[in-house]
């Protein structure tokens, strides 16, 4: 008998562990599409122009990134995943099949229905959402330090069969306590 009861829970165990492995993604999985990309752009020596500005200053540099270098540039749409996380299961409202006024592909808006970090995620696929062309987001945090608010947008490109990022860009403002504002943007352009 006790021993029968120690097999069912160990049985229990491995079980719960398994399933914790597998998340499932409520909306859209940001992390895989990263991970996908980040696969590429080393695979492929990918080199990257990037311009970057805060307030009236600018400054362009071309370079070829490292793999560390490229987890760096593309971290901030990581953030976007926590759309995933459970607490946030019913908390935005998802349409598709929507035609973008201002090309030929379709679009597949999550719209947030109360006041958290990702405000919105907008996929532009053409025929079918495993053909990604485009995703925009705005992403806002806010503490007693600081407010911020970030537009990420990244735009992909049919290459060899396979959407890869061609460009991407971030931009937005952000007030520190007893500072100014301060508005940033990184224009990136990926040369393959």
């Amino acid at each position: 008998m006790k021993f029968s009861l120690i097999v069912i829970i160990g049985a229990l165990v491995i079980a719960s562990c398994e399933s914790n492995n597998e998340v499932a993604k409520n909306y859209f999985d940001i992390d895989s599409l990263i991970d996908r990309q980040l696969a590429y752009l080393e695979e492929n020596g990918a080199r990257l122009s990037k311009t970057a500005s805060i307030d009236c200053a600018t400054d362009t540099t071309t370079f070829n990134p490292d793999s560390a270098s490229w987890a760096k540039e593309l971290e901030v749409f990581r953030h976007l995943d926590i759309i995933n996380k459970p607490i946030y299961a019913d908390a935005y409202k998802v349409t598709d099949g929507v035609k973008d006024i201002n090309s030929n592909l379709i679009v597949r808006s999550f719209i947030a229905k109360r006041d958290i970090p990702v405000k919105n995620l907008k996929l532009y696929y053409q025929d079918s959402p495993k053909k990604l062309r485009k995703l925009d987001a705005t992403l806002s945090e806010q503490n007693s330090l600081y407010y911020t608010t970030r537009k990420l947008s990244i735009v992909l490109e049919d290459i060899n069969k396979q959407m890869v990022i061609s460009s991407y860009d971030v931009r937005g403002i952000q007030k520190m306590t007893l500072r100014d504002s301060v508005r940033f943007s990184i224009s990136s352009k990926v040369i393959y």
